[in-house]
């Protein structure tokens, strides 16, 4: 996947100079990004994408596919000393640490989550895992249900922030 920006809006511009075969490519197959009918597109820089942010380019998630007729999240570390970067079918919560992406994932796949989310879900659907049943979860609920809200204080608490992670899913994109 090409990533053209590092934020919504930013110019592309700089492709020209910093990977001009890159920029001659995207030149080359100009009409077909000219034909994108959303409106997010509309007043952007040329290339633009969306959906891209700091979140983006954390260096481990725990992610899922919507698209997957499956419950199971997953860790996705580093390639090659890169941050993966995923397309539009994933959500995920950006992690700083392997060992937080561990704790996240624990959290996530455990019994009384997918007892939790199995109450929405309807498998039959295109998209059976969306964004709005995964930001219903309450991760501090679920946390002290299996006695683990310590280590979530102690492992994803900041100085500036006494919240050790939103009380819902919200850094799920």
């Amino acid at each position: 996947m090409l990533v053209t920006q590092r934020t919504v809006g930013e110019s592309t511009a700089p492709i020209r100079y910093k990977a001009p075969k890159t920029w001659a490519y995207l030149n080359d197959h100009g009409e077909l990004f000219a034909k994108r009918k959303s409106s997010i597109y509309k007043n952007r820089p040329r290339f633009s994408i969306f959906g891209v942010g700091e979140y983006s380019f954390a260096p481990w998630k725990v992610a899922i596919s919507g698209l997957y007729k499956q419950l199971r999240f997953v860790i996705v570390g580093p390639h090659a000393g890169k941050p993966v970067v995923f397309d539009d079918t994933c959500y995920f919560i950006p992690c700083q640490s392997e060992k937080e992406s561990q704790y996240l994932a624990g959290l996530l796949n455990s019994e009384a989550a997918r007892q939790f989310f199995q109450s929405f879900i309807f498998w039959d659907a295109k998209r059976p895992i969306t964004i709005d049943i995964l930001r219903r979860l309450d991760l501090v609920a679920l946390a002290k249900e299996l006695g683990v809200e310590d280590t979530a204080r102690n492992l994803l608490s900041t100085k500036a922030d006494t919240n050790p992670f939103p009380r819902q899913l919200a850094l799920f994109t």
